[in-house]
């Protein structure tokens, strides 16, 4: 049976894992932290906890359950899955690619968008939120990435592949790497008449750019949507009852699906997605 790779190991993944691997699939969680979860201190409306439990506890329970079960855990941070000729390849910042037969996103909600003026109103015109899926058609301009960490760095050597001229803009943060060099002004706004132009900082200076790639933070599940071409409802992955997104293969659960944002309901996400995700892999062969 092919691998399926959960991405996020909070309840919605670990859910999803523990029903695929019992089922017989090869599971491996990638996962860079804790995510939202480990923000919160004691989880008092949780069944079957008497007196509440840490959130360090519990995720550190679930992720050894998983564990023992068989699941792999890998500490990597996922920067874009891509199609493969045997399923999916899910690519991570480290430069690694793992082959999937099928994938489930379980990162939560988190949308890293920079507060800049009309950044939005310029999003399909030279704004892009995917290296690998826009980057072609900036050839021979010239474009900024902007963010400071590894998810930055990791989407500059894409476009460095294609675009000779690539600036790394950290919007007034310190970057998280020594090389490439990069332009470490605060933002203020992007401007042009119908199409990207400039970006203007906050010291009044601006700097002629014919497309911005935004990778701040971590690619969330907004990102690795919009790099995937999933539909996306708001800054919610749509899903139908079965978990399945618009492209076969591919699954999401928990925060960054409609619905509660709770623990309960993030474990049923997993739940069916996993189920969901085995019967796709067995179909497979």
């Amino acid at each position: 049976m092919k691998e399926l790779v959960i991405i996020g190991h909070g309840p919605a993944g670990i859910s999803a894992a523990l029903y695929a691997v019992r089922g017989g699939a090869p599971v491996t969680i990638l996962a860079k932290d804790d995510g939202a979860l480990a923000k919160a201190d004691t989880i008092q409306n949780y069944y079957g906890f008497a007196n509440g439990i840490s959130a360090n506890e519990l995720i550190k329970d679930g992720v050894n359950q998983a564990k023992n079960l068989g699941a792999k855990l890998l500490q990597k941070e996922v920067c874009g899955i891509e199609f493969g000729a045997d399923g999916y390849e899910v690519k991570t910042t480290d430069g690694a690619s793992l082959t999937a037969g099928a994938v489930i996103i379980a990162v939560g909600t988190s949308r890293n968008v920079p507060p800049v003026k009309d950044l939005a109103k310029f999003e399909g015109k030279g704004v892009s939120y995917c290296a690998i899926c826009d980057g072609f058609f900036f050839r021979n301009k010239k474009v900024a990435v902007i963010g400071s960490g590894a998810y930055a760095k990791s989407e500059y050597a894409v476009l460095k592949n294609i675009i000779d001229d690539v600036t790394i803009l950290t919007n007034g943060e310190q970057p998280a790497f020594d090389s490439p060099a990069c332009n470490t002004k605060k933002i203020d706004r992007f401007e042009g008449e119908d199409l990207l132009e400039r970006i203007v900082f906050e010291d009044g200076t601006s700097e002629n750019f014919d497309g911005a790639f935004i990778a701040c933070g971590s690619a969330g599940a907004f990102e690795l949507a919009k790099k995937l071409g999933l539909e996306i409802g708001g800054n919610k992955i749509t899903v139908n009852e079965k978990r399945e997104t618009n492209i076969p293969g591919i699954y999401a659960a928990g925060d960054c699906v409609a619905g509660l944002q709770q623990i309960a309901k993030a474990v049923y996400d997993g739940m069916i997605a996993g189920i969901e995700a085995l019967k796709y892999l067995k179909s497979l062969g």
